[in-house]
């Protein structure tokens, strides 16, 4: 818990202070999706078929978790920031239990000093979803490796509810039930689906569009299926500084893909399935907006990689003394309200 304890903090640490030495106050914690989280919980949701932007494009557990401290008077980016920063924490722990469990201690250790220092771990600081779905994600898939079915479905359904990578972890759950053919199993992979199927039946009752927050989500992708002139654009970014900066995270896809693939025994079925769906489901969602993102959410995709990084220390301490410049330069450039990702 000490070493957890002591990796959340410093992290932390980097991330508040190149917030604030860029200048910016506390509201830069709810810049850029922040502010679309902020109308849900103060105002509610809102939807038209008019091809632009609107909020139901955002899942409603997180906001939700976070209006009860705007009840009592904390303004929205502080009180985003309380329960992000609280569920990282948590999250971590978890994790690390997580993965001692399928590797050891060491491994446990690399995995959590790398979601530390990684750049994306920046959104799990500010008012994103990002630290509540890994926590609920990562207690679902240690209910189910503990076969507490009961527990894996409640912590699969509340994921389904904070963001669609719930949904690809419910297919995890469901395909290991399958492969592993216990009933118990299959039963919480179906239950898992219930957030994100609460959330339609919301939205058909109020829009009359069960998907609404897929057509919503239009408004920010373009196309559908492999967008390949996109994806050798950011390859051929890497010939410059500026374009391993701002896309050298990217390579959370390719890298996890093979540390899963690589990894994938000791991970187990759950685990591996549910990653290899989530990265499809990115690599395969037109337009790589926000890839790097929700590819560092997959928490099986983390232990993969600090499994890897064990095995060769040298490269591992290069891998996380760039993340730690990295972290601080975007946690600086997301407070100027600058993209990140």
């Amino acid at each position: 818990m000490r070493f957890v304890v002591f990796a959340w903090a410093v992290s932390r640490a980097i991330v508040f202070a190149s917030i604030f030495a860029a200048g910016a106050h506390a509201g830069a914690l709810a810049n850029w999706d922040g502010a679309w989280y902020a109308s849900i919980a103060e105002h509610g949701y809102g939807f038209a078929r008019d091809g632009a932007q609107h909020n139901v494009a955002f899942f409603p557990l997180y906001p939700l978790a976070v209006w009860p401290l705007l009840r009592i008077g904390i303004a929205w980016p502080v009180a985003a920031a309380i329960v992000s920063n609280a569920c990282y924490l948590v999250m971590l722990l978890v994790v690390f239990s997580l993965a001692r469990r399928a590797f050891d201690e060491g491994t446990a250790r690399w995995t959590i000093a790398l979601a530390c220092l990684l750049p994306p771990s920046l959104f799990c600081s500010v008012a994103y979803p990002q630290s509540l779905f890994m926590l609920l994600s990562a207690l679902a898939l240690a209910a189910t490796l503990a076969r507490a079915q009961t527990r894996a479905s409640l912590a699969g359904a509340f994921a389904s509810a904070t963001s669609g990578l719930g949904i690809p972890l419910a297919i995890g759950m469901l395909a290991g039930g399958i492969l592993q053919r216990r009933r118990a199993a299959l039963v919480a992979g179906i239950v898992a689906f219930a957030g994100v199927a609460a959330f339609a039946l919301f939205c058909y009752v109020r829009f009359g569009d069960a998907l609404a927050f897929l057509h919503a989500q239009r408004a920010w992708r373009h196309g559908a299926g492999f967008d390949a002139s996109a994806w050798l654009t950011i390859l051929r970014s890497f010939g410059t500084f500026d374009g391993w900066r701002q896309n050298a995270m990217m390579l959370l896809v390719p890298f996890g893909l093979v540390a899963v693939a690589l990894e994938a025994r000791r991970l187990g079925a759950v685990c591996t399935l549910y990653a290899l769906f989530a990265l499809a489901v990115l690599i395969f969602s037109g337009t790589p907006f926000s890839v790097d993102r929700n590819a560092y959410a997959i928490v099986p995709v983390l232990i993969a990689l600090g499994a890897l990084l064990r095995r060769v220390p040298p490269a591992g301490y290069a891998v996380l003394a760039a993340s730690a410049l990295l972290l601080a330069i975007d946690s600086a450039r997301f407070a100027r309200f600058q993209w990140v990702a």
